[in-house]
């Protein structure tokens, strides 16, 4: 199992300070991880005010210099909303600062707000990520390249900087509760990006893995050789009091926000797939940190992570776990201590 932090953090300037307090203490909280043996850590894209990263490449650029061998990502960049000639160019420039360091996961998004704010109407989503990463990938393939699609027309193109890694940086398509989304990664050969604490029940999940397993299967991919990756909460509290004192508040916050958010605008991409999110949507201002605790989050004393994700790794047979660190203004000293306390008390004791 791999693990990482998942960034998707909520703004309150009388908790966080100033903006470029809040940046130094994610920037502090990577250092740390990478200290600490962490895999990679992972960046958010959103257009909602003083939620996550307007600019992922931007932050992966920034971190990528005060790092130096912990991968970075974004997860994911909503390439339906964004020109792909930049894309690929920002991308290409933030592998180059890292010295190779970037993954790059591409999702459709889910907010209506987002698309909004970037003039593009929802119901293109499927049709302009598809068109989007297919220039992206050849612009980090090809020396030179022509493009011809509904939205973009390039003639002999040269994207520069070449990427670090040739080839470009791997790809891991973002899916949740979309099952066509699955099949279409599988076919293709992607990693996948999913996030369990959505499903109420594990059967959901379970049956949408097995979808994108089985079409790397017929499409001739090793199933075994692509990465599944998990988001979570993470907080490894020192005990039941600091997990209640710390994390609980902080969870709180942060279901507010994201509920406020919710009701924005019409949020979602159109009834239909909001109905498919009611399962979790439902309870978001009531659930509790013991419901969560349950099944949802990897939050608890080192002895209840390693249960969580135990459990995670049986029903699911993820490869990687990508921890929400930073939420609701969890302070950064906090975040790092329960990282410290994760790698010390929780790894050793699954690596068995």
């Amino acid at each position: 199992m791999k693990y990482g932090l998942c960034y998707i953090p909520t703004y309150a300037p009388s908790l966080d300070g100033t903006y470029a307090n809040w940046y130094d203490g994610m920037i502090r909280e990577v250092q740390a991880a990478e200290r600490l043996g962490f895999t990679g850590a992972w960046f958010a894209e959103h257009k909602v005010p003083n939620f996550a990263f307007g600019s992922p490449a931007m932050f992966i650029a920034a971190a990528a210099r005060e790092t130096a061998t912990i991968r970075l990502g974004c997860s994911v960049c909503l390439l339906p909303l964004n020109d792909p000639l930049r894309v690929a160019e920002d991308y290409a420039m933030a592998d180059v600062l890292s010295h190779g360091r970037l993954d790059f996961g591409a999702g459709r998004g889910l907010y209506k707000y987002d698309y909004d704010m970037a003039r593009v109407p929802m119901s293109e989503s499927r049709e302009r990520f598809h068109e989007n990463l297919d220039l992206v990938l050849r612009a980090w393939r090809e020396d030179s390249f022509t493009f011809s699609g509904h939205w973009t027309t390039l003639e002999e193109h040269s994207v520069t900087p070449r990427p670090a890694q040739a080839g470009g940086p791997a790809v891991w398509v973002a899916a949740v509760r979309t099952e066509e989304t699955y099949r279409w990664a599988g076919r293709n050969g992607f990693h996948l990006m999913t996030a369990p604490f959505f499903f109420t029940d594990q059967h959901e999940q379970q049956a949408l893995l097995e979808v994108y397993r089985s079409a790397l299967a017929e499409a001739g991919h090793d199933p075994a050789s692509r990465e599944v990756l998990a988001v979570y909460h993470l907080y490894c509290g020192a005990d039941d009091d600091d997990v209640a004192t710390v994390a609980d508040p902080a969870l709180r916050r942060y279901q507010a926000f994201t509920t406020a958010t919710d009701q924005r605008r019409d949020a979602y991409r159109d009834p239909k797939d909001y109905a498919a999110w009611q399962g979790f949507f439902e309870n978001r201002e009531t659930i509790t940190l013991e419901q969560m605790k349950a099944s949802r989050a990897v939050i608890g004393t080192p002895a209840e992570c390693i249960d969580r994700i135990a459990m995670i790794a049986e029903r699911y047979g993820v490869t990687y776990l990508s921890f929400e660190v930073n939420y609701g203004s969890l302070p950064s000293g906090k975040v790092i201590e329960s990282l410290e306390r994760f790698a010390a008390d929780v790894v050793p004791k699954l690596a068995v």
